[in-house]
């Protein structure tokens, strides 16, 4: 047992709320205060890995939308009526989607001179630049930009979908597989928001048992993956020529909750015959293997796929 919890058993419980310890309890059902602190840093280990995903989807999505809208419609295509949607009628409210697109430009616009201001101590007039607004516009900009409001002969769909989504469609029919590509994006941004707010990534409704926690985690991996994909073929194989895919992977598995939980085997190596046993396997089965060395038994090292 660490020094700490055993010197105060209940320093765990002072440092998070009980209500947040209490979900990790029904669900993982750990057997003492090690456990549930090795459940709960295995939950930001999680975030962790799966940081980079989102990342890498949400800014290679922006960045296509944007360059297919700026051939067409010019810098700042989201200002005036340059952007224009299907069921347009003169003096009537904008649709949702619309709107939403609208206001969260304009929000993006506001931060991006708030910051100038704060950050360079710039008083007056400040002209917002196209690349400093389109980095403060929010994910969920790119799920109403992908709504049906859109699609339709002389809009920005299907036009362009090829060029915002060079890889393999689910579907030919372009409104199928632009609906398919916006519940992605709506789907990554829920997951998303949990995790920026310090949320536990497996919580949802339905979620009762560790199988259930591990299995919802694996899917969302699975979709960011196929968003990922989507929008260029390339995507998930920079990600794993980083090992950054399989470690999110690896991450959602229940072998690495028990390393957290210091409940993983330790093994003991006695020659290089058998480190390189220990290494194989870790590639062959994208795991992480505690060990130690036969004359340190003190020292413990992981070994771990690249």
């Amino acid at each position: 047992m660490p020094p700490f919890l055993q010197r105060s058993p209940t320093l765990l419980k002072a440092l998070i709320s009980s209500e947040r310890l209490s979900s990790y309890q029904s669900v993982f059902q750990p057997a003492n205060d090690i456990e549930l602190m090795g459940v709960y840093l295995w939950n930001a280990h999680v975030c962790g890995t799966l940081y980079p995903l989102i990342h890498m989807a949400e800014i290679t999505l922006r960045n296509a939308i944007d360059q297919a809208l700026v051939a067409e419609l010019g810098t700042f295509w989201w200002s005036g009526a340059r952007l224009r949607h299907r069921s347009y009628t003169h003096g009537a409210a904008l649709p949702h989607a619309v709107q939403a697109v609208q206001d969260n430009f304009i929000k993006a616009t506001r931060k991006y001179i708030d910051e100038i201001r704060s950050r360079y101590r710039v008083h007056g007039h400040i002209t917002p630049r196209h690349a400093g607004v389109l980095a403060k516009a929010e994910l969920s900009t790119w799920e109403f930009l992908l709504d049906a409001e859109f699609m339709g002969r002389g809009l920005i769909w299907p036009k362009h979908m090829s060029s915002v989504f060079r890889g393999p469609w689910p579907t030919p029919r372009a409104s199928a597989a632009l609906d398919h590509a916006r519940n992605l994006v709506m789907t990554l941004r829920h997951f998303r928001n949990r995790l920026f707010h310090h949320e536990p990534a497996w919580k949802r409704y339905g979620v009762h048992t560790e199988a259930e926690a591990l299995r919802h985690l694996r899917d969302k991996v699975s979709r960011t993956e196929a968003l990922l994909a989507l929008i260029h073929p390339e995507n998930p194989q920079i990600l794993r020529t980083n090992g950054l895919l399989q470690a999110a992977h690896r991450a959602c598995t229940a072998d690495e909750i028990r390393r957290f939980q210091n409940l993983a085997h330790t093994h003991q190596i006695y020659s290089l015959s058998a480190l390189g046993e220990l290494v194989d396997h870790c590639i062959l089965t994208n795991c992480i293997l505690t060990a130690r060395l036969r004359r340190r038994h003190s020292q413990q090292f992981l070994i771990l796929p690249s």
